[in-house]
């Protein structure tokens, strides 16, 4: 029995604090937002590094540039007013893909820490639960049924052992063909409950939020020597999106 080391007469066994369960969505949502103000600076950082390349670049560029603008800007009123209409419409087009950048980066980036946790974890879990290749398997055999049977049993201690210890349940439901590819579902994923269905903003945030599940199931299988492909899809039903599934492929 382990004692409190700050009660050095006690023999009852000391139990470690509990943190409650929404404490680490809290924690989640936090890191979500982080990961979408940092992408975001991020991009404003690049787009006012190269403005200021191309103001660099005219700059040192000869006066025929310079001459057409002025000839330009001596049109008509009529011409004008449509450039500066094209304009709007322009910086529209160019903050939507903005967006669509930064909640690109902010996905990768969410997928990298996803990848690092899933790394870490699975060599604590291989350790306590004692992951070990299945007895019908000859350790020095290298044909193509050997080795599918060992990456079935490492797919197979995902979606048992990690999933629970991350998200408190099994994998509902897993499917393969058996050549590599490998079909996780989770009926009722827990960081999606709580966004609304029907709003297509939730679907944005929800992308980003599968991208941090997705890298742990890489960085776990990287750390037992599998190297994947791992995307996501989610259904979406106008009352909730925590129907989905992952989709692993296994590189040659």
């Amino acid at each position: 029995h382990r004692t409190n080391p700050k009660d050095k007469g006690a023999m009852t066994e000391y139990k470690p604090p509990l943190v409650s369960e929404p404490a680490f969505e809290f924690l989640f949502s936090g890191i979500l937002h982080w990961v979408d103000a940092e992408c975001q600076r991020d991009q404003k950082r690049n787009k006012k590094a190269a403005e200021k390349l191309k103001e660099k670049g005219e700059e040192n560029g000869d006066g025929d540039k310079k001459l057409q603008k002025d000839n330009r800007d001596g049109e008509n009123s009529g011409e004008s007013d449509e450039n500066s209409s094209l304009s709007a419409e322009d910086k529209e087009l160019e903050n939507e893909e903005d967006n669509m950048m930064a909640a690109e980066h902010a996905a990768a980036k969410m997928q990298r820490l996803g990848y690092d946790v899933g790394y870490r974890l699975v060599e604590r879990l291989a350790q306590s639960k004692g992951l070990a290749p299945p007895s019908s398997v000859n350790p020095n055999d290298t044909s193509v049924t050997a080795l599918s049977k060992i990456q079935l049993e490492a797919v197979k201690f995902l979606c048992k052992e990690v999933w629970v210890e991350v998200f408190r349940k099994q994998i509902d439901k897993l499917q393969t063909n058996h050549r590599g590819v490998f079909v996780l579902r989770d009926r009722e994923f827990k960081w999606l409950k709580r966004l609304p269905g029907d709003q297509n903003a939730s679907r944005v945030k929800a992308i980003k939020i599968l991208a941090f599940p997705c890298g742990l199931i890489r960085g776990v299988l990287a750390n037992l020597g599998i190297t994947t492909v791992v995307s996501c899809d989610f259904l979406a039903d106008g009352k909730s999106m925590a129907n989905c599934s992952f989709n692993i492929k296994i590189k040659n």
